[in-house]
């Protein structure tokens, strides 16, 4: 290990890692610059190019085969929120109870106010409820209500989000901030000023 400086109680401003080739041997580099140009650095040997070669090739294909699990996974999540949705109607035409809607009510206060949907554009939203039907609805500005439909704390759907027949569902992944699966678009809660 080489450590160019050590540095302590500084604030990391980057922190990097390169290969470098030294007389047909490859290192692989960290290297860590502080905010006062100081830096620490450590370079261990990776081998000739074969082995450079083949430990890449073997680390992308790892990445990939992850990847192509991690979408077999998630590919029909929209269907599934779909499916829940049905199951909960099956309960309530059985029960004259749905889950779904019992769920939505014990996180009332999560849902309901202002939001902002980020993404090619960033759109303030509001989350209501129908105070005659109790259905949970959103919208933007002063456009038309459209349905929301949350499950719970963790997933949300909003019917005619992005357009008018269309709907996207919105997945919790920390705090009050939801992701599409597919990464193209956040909700997240607006918090009150004085918070």
């Amino acid at each position: 290990m080489i450590f160019a400086h050590i540095a302590i109680g500084q604030v990391v401003t980057l922190d990097t890692t390169y290969i470098t080739n030294t007389a047909g041997k490859y290192y692989k580099v960290h290297r860590v610059v502080y905010n006062t140009g100081a830096y620490a650095e450590d370079a261990q040997l990776a081998g000739d190019s074969l082995q450079l070669y083949t430990e890449g090739k073997g680390y992308i294909a790892n990445l990939a085969a992850t990847f192509a699990s991690d979408i077999n996974s998630t590919w029909n999540y929209s269907r599934r929120v779909t499916a829940i949705f049905r199951e909960s109607d099956r309960i309530q035409a059985l029960t004259g109870r749905n889950p779904v809607d019992s769920l939505r009510a014990d996180n009332e206060a999560l849902w309901l106010g202002a939001w902002n949907v980020r993404g090619d554009t960033s759109q303030a939203i509001v989350i209501s409820k129908n105070t005659t039907t109790g259905a949970y609805r959103w919208r933007i500005g002063t456009s038309a209500f459209r349905t929301a439909q949350p499950i719970a704390n963790t997933v949300i759907r909003l019917n005619g989000y992005p357009t008018s027949g269309t709907f996207t569902d919105f997945f919790r992944i920390a705090g009050d901030r939801y992701i599409q699966a597919d990464g193209k678009r956040w909700l997240i809660k607006q918090q009150p000023a004085n918070k």
